[in-house]
């Protein structure tokens, strides 16, 4: 509906104008009557209705004066205007300050229909070239903030109206997650801290001029329901150069990603100076965790969740770490693999290393006995030594012919086979990970001779292992 007012000095006109034609019927909605101008020009002022129809000849201020007046409150509002017989001079006026037609009292049905088609579709093409103007501003912003290079784009930086070099005033990048989209872009299009914004998903991401105390007011001016009382709301570090903005929209994405995975509260986060902690490499986690028994794994992955939701680290390296882990588990279970790249909180993650740990512990504690058990956990700890079966029963004080029948009843497999198929799953381990040189990748899974871990690890894998590390990156998010 076109919201539409109505101002003449004689209260019969106006309640004649309302019965005269079905207003709704033709997609109009009368929201405020006047017969004092300056009360319509309070109202237009606040409610920014988008048709007026307005008496040229009124005793308390002149037509041309208040149209000149309404225009400069709501430039692009319609007007039309009435006038009496002998009323030219005001009807002339009226239309050399933008009204868009006139009518004469008393006001005939059709023409007054004529006349708000022809509002509709002024109407209509303003709302057309907005939209475009908007979507061309939106690209705009975006192209600067994500783009490396964006701010050596002279047409994006003049059609945003910001200076080449130092900018005059700081400038922010902020994200509000999750908004309701009309809600904030009604707000963002009448802020002018707001330089333009675009939408990441379902996320606003908008540049933002002025000092900490303008952003302060500014946030604090924003609707409750795009508030920060309701959703998250991050704020970057400020920046005086242009270069530096598509730095700041980095660091409020890497933000964005960590308050969906730790599922932030609502609140107002002002981005810290400083990096995200340092971590551990994964090869020194996927070192630690090399021959734990579940329960020890569990431990160690209960501990490791709460430094993390005491300490949050970068979401890709959380993802990482949860496939470490994974493959020190299981490094076949490739339903799980995907599920670490798509799970969407911190808590999930945790629940699916626990369901996956619960599983190998399942499986542990009721195929093996504990010689056997025992075998296998040497295995995975030992695994890049020299490792024979003699050296093996000797510490279990056995026959090694004994173990090895035992070990190849319950296994299915001989004890030279595991321990190849167990180093050759610690290889595939290390090429997801990283540019780790596969002659070192060999040697660190116990194979002295590179030519002979090719050759055992294409008969078991299918490829070779330089195509199996482009086939299979740890990180796939």
């Amino acid at each position: 509906m076109i919201a539409t007012i109505l101002v003449d000095d004689e209260f019969m006109i106006l309640r004649g104008l309302q019965k005269l034609i079905d207003w709704e019927d033709l997609g109009f909605q009368i929201t405020g009557t006047f017969q004092d101008p300056a009360g319509a020009l309070s109202f237009v002022r606040h409610e920014q209705p988008q048709l007026l129809i307005t008496d040229m000849n009124m005793p308390t201020i002149a037509g041309p004066d208040f149209i000149s007046q309404v225009r400069q409150v709501q430039p692009n509002i319609a007007i039309i205007v009435l006038s009496g017989y002998g009323d030219f001079a005001y009807v002339r006026a009226g239309l050399q300050n933008g009204a868009l037609d006139y009518l004469r009292k008393p006001v005939d049905p059709d023409e007054l229909t004529a006349a708000l088609a022809k509002a509709k579709k002024q109407l209509t093409k303003q709302a057309e070239r907005a939209q475009d103007t908007l979507l061309a501003r939106q690209q705009q912003v975006q192209h600067l903030l994500t783009v490396a290079t964006g701010h050596q784009d002279s047409a994006t930086v003049a059609a945003l109206e910001l200076t080449e070099d130092t900018l005059a005033e700081q400038v922010r990048v902020v994200a509000v997650l999750r908004p309701e989209r009309a809600v904030l872009a009604d707000f963002l299009a009448q802020s002018p801290p707001v330089v333009g914004y675009f939408w990441s998903g379902q996320d606003a991401i908008i540049l933002l001029r002025g000092d900490s105390a303008h952003v302060r007011y500014w946030t604090s001016m924003l609707p409750r329901v795009v508030g920060s009382q309701q959703r998250p709301i991050l704020i970057s570090q400020p920046t005086t150069f242009l270069s530096q903005v598509h730095a700041l929209y980095v660091r409020i994405q890497q933000a964005v990603e960590q308050s969906y995975l730790y599922e932030l509260a609502a609140g107002l986060v002002v981005l810290p100076t400083e990096a995200l902690p340092q971590e551990p490499s994964l090869d020194e986690v996927a070192e630690q965790l090399r021959g734990m028994a579940p329960a020890e794994m569990r431990r160690a992955l209960l501990a490791l969740n709460a430094r993390i939701r005491r300490d949050p680290v970068a979401v890709p390296y959380v993802r990482q770490l949860a496939l470490v882990f994974l493959m020190a588990v299981n490094p076949d279970d490739d339903e799980r693999v995907h599920q670490i790249n798509t799970a969407p909180t911190l808590a999930s993650l945790h629940d699916l290393l626990l369901e996956a740990l619960d599983a190998a512990a399942a499986v542990t504690d009721t195929r093996y006995s504990d010689s056997v058990q025992t075998m296998r956990s040497l295995v995975k700890q030992y695994y890049a030594r020299p490792l024979q079966l003699t050296d093996i029963a000797e510490r279990l004080h056995l026959n090694p012919v004994y173990l090895g029948q035992l070990f190849k009843k319950e296994t299915g497999q001989t004890f030279s086979q595991y321990l190849a198929d167990w180093r050759i799953t610690q290889a595939k381990v290390l090429l997801r990970q990283g540019q780790l040189d596969i002659g070192l990748i060999a040697e660190t899974v116990g194979y002295q001779n590179n030519g002979y871990f090719y050759k055992v690890f294409k008969k078991q894998v299918g490829v070779s292992p330089r195509t199996f590390r482009e086939q299979n990156r740890l990180v796939r998010v």
